[in-house]
Parts: C-alpha cells; sequence; structure tokens
C-alpha cells in the first residue's frame, strides 16, 4: 500500500502540475470559474495521456519518457512555489481542505479503502486476456504496425493503455504497477465529496445526484479497482462530463471556455472507449456560443486543442490494425502491408454485440429485438432490473421535457438532453452489456429526477414523484453497499507493495524466426507470458514484417498448394 500511496502522489502532483500549468496560461480570462482542483486534475491527466501516446509514436514508453516529464514538472513546480512565498499565501485547494475538515475525514477514508481494493490482485478477466499485454507492448516498443494481427484485442487502442503504461513505472521498480484505477476512483469520490452541495429547504440539483450516481458506480466496480481495464475510466468520464455540464448550467455560466474545457473532455472520453462516442454531441453548444460571438480565435484554438485530442488517438489505431476505427471496416482509407483481414473486424464486431445481447450461438445473430429482448432482460440481476425499469421510465420523462424545451427553444437543454437519451440508445444498440450501462441509467434517472426538481410549478406533485424515484433507488443503492462487506485481506507484503499481474500457464509457438507464447489452456495469459496471444486462429495467418518484433506483424493469406 505504500508503494499504492507513492505511485498516487507521483500521478496527482504530475496532473496538478501540469493541469494548472495549462488552465492558467490558456483559459487566464476566465479563471474564476476554471481554477477548480477537479478542472486542474482532469486537464492534466489529459495532457499526460496525450503525452504518453504522442511519445509512444517514437519510442516506448519508460524511463526517458517519465525522465522529461519529471524535470518539465519539477521546473513548474518550483515556479508556482516561489510565486506562492512571495504572496505569502498557500494554494487555495490545501486552503479549502482545512476549512472543511469532515469532508477531509471523510475523504480519507475513502482513499484508504480504495488503496485496500487497488492492493488486490488484478482480477478482471480481461486484464488477463489483453490488458497487461497490451501495456507490455507500450512499455517495451511503443506501438507497434500489426499488432492486432497477434491478437485481434490488442488492436482496441484504448489512450487510456497508454496513460498507464507511462505510470506503470516497471523501468524504476522492476514491477508494473496497475494503479491508476484506483488513483481514478480516488479523484472521482473525492470530487463528489468535496464539491457537492449541501441543501437544507432547497431541492437537490442535478449535478449533485449526478455526483452520487458517479460514487454508487465506483462501489459497483470497486472488485476491478486493480485491474487495468478501461470501464471505470470511460464510464466516470461520462458522468463527469454531464456533471460538470449542469454544474455550469445551474450556475449560469455566459462564457464560452467553461462549455470547450466540458466538450473537449468529451471528445478525449471518446478515445478511452469508443461506447462514450455520443458525448461529442454536446461540442454543438459551445461552438453556436463562440459563433455567435463570432469569436475566430476561440473556434481556431478549440478545434486545434480537438484534433490534438483524436490525432494520436487515431494514428495508433492506424498502426496497430491499418483501420482508422477498430473493428469498422467501413472507414477503409489506407493501403498498408500490416492490415488485418476485413473477417476478422467483422467478427469481433459480432462477438462485442452478441455477448452484450447474452447470445452465444453465431448462428442466433440475427435474432429480432422481440426476441432477445425478453430473454436479456430475464437473465439480469433483480437489482438491475429494477434500475432497467426505473431508467426506462425516466428516459420517457425526458422525451417530455425535451419536448417542453424544444418549444421554449432551450437550446443549451435540448443539446443535453439529447445527448444524454442518445448515450443510452447507442449503448443499447452496439452492446448492451449492464456493466457499461449502469452508468447510462444512473445518469438517466438523475437527469429527470433534477428536472423534476427544477419546475417552480406542481410542487407537491414535484416531491412526490421525487420522493417516488427515491424509494424505488433505495434497495438498488444498498444491494450495491450490502456487497461492501468487509475488506479483503491483507498479506503482509501488500502493506508495502502491490500485488503484481496474476500469471497462468504458457507455451512457446514459433512464428518466423522468433518465439510467442500461447496459453496451455483457456485463453488467459497476463503481463509476463509476453509477446503471447490466446488468438489461436490469428496464428495460421501471423508473419512478421521484418526480422523482429519492433518491425510489427503482418497478415499473410492462405496459398493453395
Amino acid at each position: 500500500m505504500l508503494m499504492i500511496l507513492c505511485s498516487w502522489l507521483v500521478i496527482g502532483i504530475a496532473a496538478l502540475i501540469f493541469g494548472k500549468a495549462i488552465v492558467d496560461r490558456i483559459w487566464h480570462d476566465d479563471i474564476k470559474t476554471m481554477g477548480k482542483a477537479d478542472i486542474y486534475i482532469m486537464t492534466g491527466l489529459i495532457f499526460l495521456n496525450l503525452y504518453a501516446q504522442f511519445f509512444s509514436l517514437f519510442y516506448k514508453v519508460a524511463g526517458i519518457a517519465c525522465t522529461i516529464l519529471g524535470v518539465c514538472g519539477c521546473g513548474i513546480l518550483i515556479s508556482w512555489a516561489i510565486g506562492c512565498i512571495r504572496r505569502k499565501e498557500s494554494p487555495v485547494h490545501v486552503r479549502y481542505l482545512k476549512e472543511h475538515p469532515y469532508r477531509t475525514a471523510a475523504l480519507l477514508l475513502c482513499i484508504l479503502a480504495t488503496m485496500v481494493w487497488t492492493a488486490q490482485v488484478a482480477g478482471h478477466y480481461d486484464t488477463g486476456l489483453y490488458h497487461a499485454q497490451a501495456i507490455h507492448w507500450i512499455e517495451e516498443y511503443g506501438v507497434v504496425p500489426g499488432l492486432g494481427n497477434l491478437h485481434m484485442r490488442l488492436a482496441y487502442n484504448s489512450a487510456f493503455m497508454s496513460l498507464q503504461a507511462l505510470f506503470s513505472l516497471q523501468w524504476l521498480l522492476g514491477q508494473s504497477l496497475h494503479t491508476l484505477n484506483g488513483f481514478l476512483c480516488v479523484f472521482g469520490i473525492g470530487y463528489a465529496v468535496m464539491t457537492i452541495r449541501r441543501h437544507q429547504d432547497q431541492s437537490w440539483r442535478t449535478s449533485d445526484l449526478l455526483k452520487c450516481a458517479g460514487v454508487i458506480y465506483i462501489v459497483t466496480a470497486r472488485y476491478n479497482i486493480s485491474s487495468s481495464g478501461t470501464d471505470i475510466w470511460a464510464l466516470f468520464l461520462a458522468v463527469y462530463v454531464c456533471t460538470k455540464w449542469c454544474e455550469f448550467a445551474e450556475a449560469e455560466v455566459c462564457s464560452a471556455a467553461p462549455w470547450c474545457f466540458v466538450c473537449l473532455t468529451g471528445i478525449y472520453a471518446l478515445t478511452v472507449k469508443l461506447s462514450a462516442a455520443v458525448i461529442v454531441l454536446l461540442t454543438v453548444y459551445p461552438m453556436y456560443l463562440l459563433i455567435r460571438k463570432r469569436d475566430i480565435r476561440r473556434i481556431a484554438q478549440n478545434a486545434v486543442a480537438a484534433v490534438l485530442i483524436v490525432l494520436p488517438f487515431l494514428l495508433r489505431n492506424v498502426i496497430i490494425s491499418g483501420y482508422l476505427i477498430y473493428p469498422y471496416a467501413g472507414i477503409d482509407l489506407f493501403q498498408v502491408d500490416w492490415k488485418m483481414d476485413r473477417s476478422v473486424l467483422a467478427s469481433d464486431s459480432m462477438d462485442i454485440k452478441m455477448y452484450g445481447r447474452g447470445i452465444t450461438d453465431i448462428n442466433e445473430y440475427g435474432t429480432p429485438l422481440s426476441k432477445w429482448l425478453p430473454h436479456w432482460f430475464g437473465r439480469q440481476e433483480p437489482v438491475n432490473q429494477i434500475l432497467i425499469a426505473v431508467g426506462m421510465i425516466c428516459a420517457i420523462g425526458l422525451i417530455y421535457r425535451l419536448w417542453k424545451y424544444i418549444c421554449a427553444r432551450q437550446t443549451r437543454e435540448i443539446i443535453f438532453i439529447i445527448t444524454v437519451l442518445l448515450s443510452l440508445a447507442f449503448w443499447f444498440v452496439t452492446a448492451p452489456l449492464m456493466r457499461y450501462g449502469i452508468v447510462y441509467f444512473m445518469i438517466v434517472t438523475a437527469v429527470f429526477t433534477g428536472e423534476m426538481n427544477k419546475r417552480k410549478r406542481n410542487v407537491n406533485i414535484n416531491r412526490i414523484v421525487s420522493a417516488a424515484l427515491v424509494l424505488v433507488m433505495i434497495p438498488v443503492c444498498w444491494s450495491y453497499i450490502s456487497k461492501l462487506g468487509t475488506l479483503p485481506e491483507m498479506e503482509p507484503g501488500l502493506w508495502v507493495k502491490q500485488e503484481q499481474y496474476p500469471a497462468w500457464p504458457a507455451v512457446e509457438r514459433q512464428v518466423g524466426n522468433v518465439t510467442v507464447w500461447v496459453p496451455e489452456e483457456g485463453d488467459l495469459l497476463g503481463y509476463f507470458a509476453f509477446p503471447g496471444t490466446s488468438a489461436r486462429k490469428q496464428l495460421p495467418n501471423l508473419g512478421l514484417r521484418g526480422d523482429g518484433f519492433r518491425e510489427g506483424f503482418c497478415y499473410m493469406q492462405e496459398t493453395e498448394d
């Protein structure tokens, strides 16, 4: 745990330093609104992720990448500290912690609990399948052409993998840390605990309800905190973007800068997981504000920022798979020798949809909605069935509210509600796996409850509806919280360090003049059997582009004798 705490300090300090430098430099005119700890840290994390991705295009993300980052960070930190000393003041965020001791104490307890969960073995199935391998490739080689030909799942190329490689510190500790999800959970809980408003005579606001939803999701995902999966960060980003949007709306912020920050964060969420793609629709509103003000300079700045956020993700996609977006073969713009076979993309895309629908037989892929939907709903846990039912009722209510906003021509509210509803619909159409959908149902429920509380008329009816929603949500929340149980047992060594990635038995397979590892049984490899693949069907068509792994892999067409 001591190692985890040190890792979190490194991540947090780096994010805060670079985030504050960027925000103060770019949005100095709106510093009163933008100078918040969560905005600094979020901006810093996005910058660090972009840095890691760009660096991986040229070299492995290891000691040199961290050294360059450390030198630059120390220079900024020294300059910042000198400024505070001259002004004889402590940072605003430190003063806030001192002024709110109860919130600070609650945050410290949450940090301790999260540290215990982060110290555990990385038990997420997909971490053993490909997450750990993807991080290992970035640590050792950066980006490798045609890596998806070795294992199709390595072509998913979440931006989050590069950020994890940057802070794994394997080059320094001799052990690849997987502490980043734990830090992000602490960030999410801290944001909620330290910023949620206490209302006495007022109704709960939408932003407060969304913060509660974010905390509930983190509690449900606690068993995966120690893993290196992308789900926690991607889904929390969806909640965070919606929460900040509502915060700015409730404060009646008129400046375009805060809205641009929210939308750029949404664009970044797209690079973490494609299921968050619909959030990009929110960019319509800040563009509307800037166009109305004819602020060409700000339009250009935000356009450049958006391109910089997406560019390394797209470049890595092309290098790893040969396609701009994996696994969508319809966007086929590049003729490179390492391009993956289209049939692999089609098969992988089909598997994703089928798995989400609970269909295991490939022959049932074309099953109509009327047949697979009842089966899908029946397989959900009772608490999830309640959440789905409540979410669908709230979605219908939001459609009604959307109609009211359209009639009133309230552009901001129209864009937000459309985005929330389409995010839920997009999840359902693409891969309705409940571990992703839980967040979208929570968002819809929180937004609808907030919308009901905003109405000034029929106050008693609003209170009745809100109370009914709360009563329905009580068993949902209690089901998740009651599963907390006792904290897992800690081995003596885990009080100092983090449990390493698990390992599974593997055997060597020859590919050309190199050796790769495959599992003895099943499809789990982990971090140490490197380089490895469990995609045995891809091995007969796997070829090398050069003499070693650095040159990458290519797809070899089967030839008839």
